[in-house]
């Protein structure tokens, strides 16, 4: 019994080198919890990242792949419009060219409106945005 005592009693007391190195255990183990909860919080927030830039980038395809859209509508468009223009401009010429009976210059001789660049140089009553515009369109 008396052995069995002491085994117990020196057992529980312990050497100063067991007790540092239970000490230095103890700080590893706690350094290795903390770096094990820090990289977690790491991981999380770079996946929320790049979630985030993920969305991010769809948006943005979305909206170039709107906006690619919008400026053909908007080309097709100004090419009908020109073509709109051209037109008028050539019913233009030809009917200014009939119905002119005073020339615009007086050195033109043959009784048809001066052209600058094949452009009419009088003044125009019946072009976009005008009052006669307005008229022609309200008949219609």
């Amino acid at each position: 019994m008396t052995g069995d005592k002491r085994k117990a009693t020196i057992a529980s007391i312990s050497s100063p080198v067991d007790l540092e190195d239970q000490s230095r255990f103890a700080a590893e183990e706690d350094k290795r919890r903390r770096n094990t909860a820090a990289s977690a919080r790491f991981r999380v927030k770079k996946k929320q990242r790049e979630q985030a830039l993920e969305k991010t980038s769809k948006e943005m395809s979305d909206k170039v792949q709107f906006l690619e859209a919008r400026v053909g509508q908007l080309e097709m468009e100004n090419k009908w419009l020109k073509g709109l223009i051209t037109e008028k401009n050539l019913k233009g010429i030809e009917t200014s060219s009939k119905k002119s009976t005073a020339p615009t210059s007086t050195d033109n001789q043959d009784n048809t409106p001066k052209l600058n660049d094949d452009r009419i140089t009088e003044e125009r009553k019946d072009g976009v945005g005008t009052d006669a515009e307005a008229a022609i369109d309200a008949t219609a």
